[in-house]
């Protein structure tokens, strides 16, 4: 039988798609074999998996080093101005002379299946590298974007064309991804911060990895950090979703802009006299409770609070959250003073012999007694507390001698919700205890300044409310002022980030007569804006101040 030269080399492609000799050439021209359309099912039902196929594409992204996703991803080309078709090719091992290379055309046979939901191509036989493909580009991703948008790019390579803010670290060393936002990082809603707040970017920066604890962390700059409100000025890789989220894994290095770098100390004019709220999250001398496990972790967590302590430089210091022992409180002085430079004034504790408030945690108030005198103080033991707020009325020791007063408070948390009642699960709870507690407050600040005829008083601590909500806004109502909103700048507006959105729960709140005797307001953000594998928790990271709590301290400077 005779066979024409065109019909035989139908014939040789033919056999070769079946796998019945290697490939050739021919199959490295542009529309061969199976699409990826067909195989993910883009408008039409996609193919069973163990399906046979064999496919033509570009490697848009390599992932195969230890721990990495094992694989790469192939893309075809759309027609009519249509995006391309990815999908991930599972392959951890080498198949064939080498592994291919991003930007080059490959063939490949492979079976159709699924990992976690997702089509991809796995048990790969047989691969040909037909050479670069210069035409590739990352078709551009503009975010936010709907999800039927993000669902047809699924797969691609694609680039953002906005910068992005880095938004949340929380799972920075556990799963090694960054969540980002659009416009600007996010602000809570109670937070009053208007055009300031950016909207959420709905993807993630993955490391392309979905293995825990990521070592080396990914993203950190060159001091170790990534701090949120990182700016990510190009960012392209390929878009995923995984485990509910939506991702892009990088096939470049993504570049970042220190667009909030860490702060150093806080510069104060001569002559001005410091008071500052910080809390301490959970500083325990006791194991098993609440803080350091161990005491390794305390010796860091100490060393951390205490650097953090002595650089803030203050005068008057409320603290929270420190454990509600007195012999807690005596170790936490005795640090202090050893770290504080040779001649600086010493910390006393006020009410230091005193017992107050059933709860595992208390507030504490230190003076500099070289600097201020007390003359009276004051423990509110209301039932309405679960913390007992200080109130302390001082009179300076230089040339000044005036007198001013600090109430120390820190309100019921936003955890532990309940099934019913004082229950809010959008923005926290126990709303309604806190407005109740700000109502005593201001009651009993009346009653002091009263009694001591003082018409100065600070009101500093950690209201665990945002200053748009009921018990903030029932202080201001008493008469206060909002020192945060009158000298902070807007986008410095937080002590605080929960799920990515920022605001301030720790406030300074003062009286007509002090505020106009405030020379500055700042927040120290040394901690915040941290990711939480620079806390004390981690023996591998050098302890400083960065990263010393959850929260960070607010500073007031009195002329």
């Amino acid at each position: 039988m005779y066979v024409s030269r065109g019909v035989a080399g139908c014939l040789a492609i033919l056999l070769l798609s079946l796998g019945v000799s290697g490939f050739a050439g021919a199959k490295c021209q542009a529309g061969f074999g199976a699409t990826l359309q067909a195989i993910k099912g883009v408008g039409a039902a996609p193919l069973a998996s163990a399906r046979q196929v064999t496919v033509a594409g570009t490697v848009t992204a390599v992932f195969i080093a230890p721990h990495a996703l094992g694989g790469f991803f192939l893309q075809q080309s759309g027609t009519g101005g249509r995006p391309p078709v990815g999908i991930f090719v599972y392959q951890p091992h080498q198949v064939g002379n080498r592994y291919p290379s991003v930007g080059e055309r490959v063939v490949l046979s492979a079976r159709t299946g699924r990992y976690r939901g997702r089509i991809q191509l796995e048990q790969v036989t047989r691969t040909q590298i037909c050479g670069p493909n210069r035409a590739l580009r990352a078709w551009p991703l503009s975010l936010p974007a709907k999800p039927a948008h993000l669902r047809r790019l699924e797969g691609v390579l694609v680039r953002v064309p906005t910068r992005l803010t880095v938004t949340s670290n929380a799972q920075l060393a556990r799963y090694g991804t960054l969540g980002l936002s659009v416009g600007g990082r996010l602000f809570q809603s109670e937070n009053r911060n208007g055009a300031v707040a950016g909207e959420p970017a709905g993807i993630l920066l993955d490391d392309s990895s979905y293995h825990a604890r990521p070592r080396p962390v990914p993203y950190l700059d060159g001091t170790g950090t990534r701090r949120l409100g990182s700016a990510l000025i190009e960012l392209t890789g390929v878009l995923t979703q995984a485990f509910g989220r939506w991702r892009i894994q990088p096939n470049t290095e993504p570049r970042f802009r220190a667009t909030n770098p860490r702060p150093t100390r806080l510069s104060r004019r001569a002559g001005t006299l410091r008071l500052a709220s910080f809390n301490m999250e959970n500083y325990f001398i006791s194991r098993g409770r609440r803080g350091a496990d161990s005491a390794a972790a305390f010796r860091r967590q100490q060393r951390k609070l205490v650097d953090a302590i002595v650089a803030l430089d203050a005068d008057v210091l409320a603290l929270h959250e420190v454990e509600n022992r007195r012999q807690a409180v005596a170790v936490l002085v005795r640090a202090v003073n050893a770290a504080s430079p040779s001649g600086a004034a010493r910390y006393l504790a006020a009410a230091a012999g005193a017992d107050y408030g059933s709860d595992a945690i208390r507030t504490v108030l230190l003076y500099r007694e070289q600097r201020l005198a007390p003359i009276s103080v004051w423990i509110n033991e209301d039932p309405v507390f679960i913390r007992p707020p200080l109130a302390a009325n001082f009179r300076r020791l230089d040339g000044d001698r005036a007198t001013f007063g600090v109430l120390a408070a820190h309100l019921k948390s936003k955890g532990g919700c309940l099934v019913r009642g004082d229950s809010d699960q959008g923005r926290g709870c126990w709303g309604r205890l806190r407005d109740r507690q700000a109502v005593a407050l201001s009651q009993w600040l009346r009653r002091l300044q009263a009694a001591v005829h003082q018409p100065r008083f600070l009101l500093m601590g950690d209201l665990n409310s945002y200053p748009g909500e009921a018990a903030v806004q029932t202080l201001l109502s008493a008469g206060l002022r909002d020192l945060i909103a009158e000298r902070v700048a807007p986008a410095g507006r937080y002590t605080y980030v929960y799920h990515g959105y920022a605001g301030y729960l720790d406030h300074a709140l003062a009286t007509v007569a002090l505020a106009d005797t405030v020379e500055q307001v700042a927040i120290w953000h040394i901690n915040a804006d941290e990711p939480r594998h620079l806390d004390y928790t981690n023996s591998r990271v050098k302890p400083t101040f960065y990263r010393s709590s959850d929260h960070d301290p607010v500073v007031v400077d009195l002329r």
